[in-house]
């Protein structure tokens, strides 16, 4: 789905990506897998997310994927690399051949697809067996009414929901780092 202007202006912004960068992602990359090859980015946004994987994983390509074709055409400008490539894709039906990826990262983008259940199901499908996920993703117990107010996700989901709905796509908790407001955490495929 496509998010708010006001959420998507903040996404798009500095702040964000200083966010990400500093706080967000730091202890979810220490605990990913060290030398993947092929990587898949759901929900790339403007690319902030993308160039930190380019530098984390020189050796690997990447595909990176939204929904919103504004922000796939954002990022392609915004990232010049030859490993990584960009695609508007839905997450809940990605255009992939079953084990494409070896990685597959989600920073938070599930609590804006409708359908996040068939996109865990679709990421792990795209995964190679023993392929991991990384997840980030914001809980049900943050949105509180001013965050109601500046973003209205399509879905919200406890960490219980979230992490059954892992299970049930073949997907294994290996490391979480989770908060009681935001997910984070390493997924294996079975």
């Amino acid at each position: 789905m496509e998010m708010n202007p006001l959420l998507k202006t903040f996404v798009n912004s500095s702040l964000w990506a200083a966010l990400l960068e500093r706080w967000f992602l730091p202890p979810l990359f220490e605990a990913m897998p060290r030398a993947p090859r092929r990587i898949l980015e759901i929900g790339c946004g403007r690319g902030d997310t993308t160039k930190l994987l380019l530098a984390r994983y020189p050796g690997a390509t990447i595909v990176a994927t939204d929904f919103d074709p504004a922000q796939v055409a954002l990022a392609g400008g915004r990232v010049s690399n030859a490993r990584a490539s960009f695609r508007q894709a839905d997450a809940a039906a990605l255009p992939f051949p079953d084990a494409s990826f070896d990685l597959v990262v989600e920073f938070n983008t599930f609590h804006h697809v409708e359908r996040w259940q068939a996109a865990f199901r679709e990421c792990a499908r795209a995964l190679v067996p023993g392929g991991a996920m990384a997840v980030m993703d914001e809980l049900l117990a943050l949105w509180n009414p001013v965050f109601r107010w500046f973003d209205r996700p399509d879905s919200l989901f406890t960490r219980d929901e979230f992490f059954i709905a892992a299970a049930g796509a073949g997907l294994i908790p290996t490391k979480d780092l989770s908060s009681t407001r935001i997910i984070r955490a390493v997924l294996g495929k079975k």
